[in-house]
C-alpha cells in the first residue's frame, strides 16, 4: 500500500522500553531515534517518554493486556508482558509500543500488536532473546523493519532466528454497511461478471445476474427467484466489501439537487473526462463540459427530471438522462431529492380506488420508491392515489396530504 494512504493511519514512532532494576522504566530502542524525549529538557519530540511510563510499563495486573494511553497529541498502544524466571528481581517485564496521531482509529493495528508481543515473548522463553545482552540489539533492526514495511506496504517478514520470524499483514476493515431495502437499486463499481465463482454462494450467483443499475432489490429476488430476505443478504455482503453501491430507483418524476463537492469535483480532470463517454447515448456526439456542467446545475428540488429534459431539450443533445443523473450520484456531487407524503387529516377513502394499507403508510416516514414498490405501481398511478385520498386534483397539489421534500 502506498505511504501516507488514508486508509490506515501512520505510525509515527515504534519503541522497545523495558523496567530497569535501578533506573525504572525506560526506552532502549526507538525509531525514528530522538523522537520520544527522554529528559524534560528536550526539544522537537512527539511527547516526554516519563509522562507516560507507567503505562508503557505498567504493574502487574495489566501485563498481559492491551493497553493504550493518550498524550496531548498522540496515542500509544502496546501489550506489555512480565515474565517470571532467572531475571534480577525475579521478572523481566517489557513492551514493544507503536505512536499514532491521537485521532487515528487503532482498532487494525490491535492484532498486530498482539502478534508481535506473542512472538518477542515466545523468543524470549525460548532463547532469552530480548533480556541477553548478545542478542537484544538485534531488536532494534525489527524495530526499524516494522516502521518501515509497514508504514509503506501493511506487511512485513521479519526473520528472528532459524525457528522465529514475524509475519504481519494488515487486512481492510469495512464497515457494517447501510440495511438493504427493497426499493433500493445496487450499482456494480466492478465487473462482477469476471470475477464469479463456481464455489460461491448458490443465491450470490444468481443474484449477481441482474445487478445492473435498474433492477431495484425486490424485483431483483423476483427475477432471480430467491427469497427477498436472502437476496438482502446476498446485496448487503456485496455492500460490505464495497463492490456495488445503492442508487434510487430511476423515474423521469425524480428530482434531483447538486452537494456542495460540485465546486472542487468540477475541476477534477478525471471526473470531466469520464462524464461525457458515460452519459452520452451511442452514436452520439459527446457535449462538452461546461455544457454538461450545466445541465447538473439546473437540476433542483421542485423541478423532475421530465421538466428538466422537456426544458433544456435534453433529448436532441444526445444524452442518456439514467445515466447522467447516476453519474453524478456516484461521484458523489447529486442527490437524490425525496418525497415523503403525510396524511394530515385522516378521512376514510374510497376503498374501490386504494390499495389496502397505503394510507397507514402516508406518515411522513416512508418515502415514494418504497411506496412504488411496495404497492406495485408507478409514479404517475401513486399520483392519482394521493389525490384521491388528499381530495384534490392538480401537480402538486395533494389536499390533505402534503408533500414534505428532503
Amino acid at each position: 500500500m502506498p505511504e501516507g494512504d488514508s486508509f490506515l493511519p501512520r505510525i509515527q514512532s515504534v519503541f522497545y522500553a523495558v523496567f530497569d532494576v535501578r533506573q525504572g522504566p525506560k526506552i532502549v530502542y526507538q525509531v525514528p531515534e530522538d523522537l520520544i524525549a527522554v529528559s524534560p529538557i528536550a526539544q522537537r519530540t512527539l511527547f516526554n517518554f516519563n509522562d507516560i511510563s507507567m503505562y508503557v510499563i505498567p504493574p502487574p495486573a495489566l501485563c498481559g493486556r492491551l493497553v493504550t494511553c493518550s498524550t496531548k497529541r498522540h496515542r500509544i498502544i502496546g501489550f506489555p508482558v512480565e515474565l517470571k524466571g532467572k531475571y534480577t528481581r525475579n521478572y523481566y517485564r517489557y513492551n514493544l509500543c507503536f505512536v499514532f496521531d491521537r485521532e487515528a482509529d487503532l482498532s487494525r493495528y490491535e492484532p498486530i500488536v498482539r502478534k508481535v508481543s506473542r512472538v518477542l515473548k515466545a523468543c524470549e522463553e525460548e532463547s532469552a532473546f530480548l533480556s541477553s545482552p548478545q542478542t537484544s540489539p538485534a531488536v532494534h533492526a525489527i524495530l526499524e523493519q516494522l516502521y518501515e514495511d509497514l508504514n509503506s506496504y501493511s506487511e512485513t517478514s521479519i526473520a528472528i532466528d532459524q525457528f522465529n520470524s514475524i509475519e504481519l499483514k494488515i487486512f481492510p476493515f469495512y464497515p457494517n454497511p447501510s440495511p438493504v431495502k427493497d426499493w433500493m437499486v445496487p450499482l456494480a463499481l466492478i465487473n462482477l461478471s469476471k470475477r464469479i465463482e463456481d464455489n460461491w454462494d448458490l443465491t450470490m450467483l444468481k443474484v449477481c445476474k441482474y445487478i445492473d443499475g435498474v433492477n431495484h432489490v425486490s424485483r431483483i429476488a423476483y427475477l432471480a427467484g430467491c427469497d427477498i430476505s436472502l437476496t438482502r443478504q446476498a446485496i448487503s455482503h456485496l455492500l460490505y466489501y464495497q463492490v456495488i453501491m445503492m442508487i434510487d430507483i430511476f423515474q423521469f418524476s425524480n428530482m434531483y439537487t447538486l452537494r456542495k463537492s460540485i465546486q472542487w469535483l468540477a475541476e477534477e480532470a478525471h471526473v470531466e473526462e469520464e462524464c461525457g463517454p458515460y452519459v452520452t447515448k451511442q452514436g452520439k456526439r459527446i457535449p462538452d463540459w461546461p455544457k454538461l456542467l450545466h445541465l447538473y446545475s439546473r437540476l433542483k428540488p421542485g423541478k423532475t427530471v421530465h421538466e428538466w429534459m422537456k426544458y433544456y431539450d435534453v433529448e436532441s443533445l444526445g444524452i442518456d438522462a439514467r445515466r447522467f443523473t447516476s453519474f453524478g450520484v456516484v461521484k458523489g456531487f447529486l442527490r437524490r431529492v425525496h418525497r415523503y407524503p403525510l396524511y394530515l387529516i385522516p378521512d376514510p377513502p374510497d376503498s374501490t380506488t386504494i390499495p389496502p394499507g397505503l394510507e397507514a403508510m402516508l406518515d411522513g416516514e416512508h418515502p415514494t420508491d418504497e411506496l412504488s414498490v411496495r404497492f406495485e405501481a408507478g409514479w404517475p398511478v401513486l399520483e392519482q392515489w394521493l389525490h384521491s385520498i388528499g381530495g384534490s386534483e392538480g401537480p402538486g397539489n395533494y389536499g390533505r396530504v402534503v408533500m414534505i421534500y428532503k
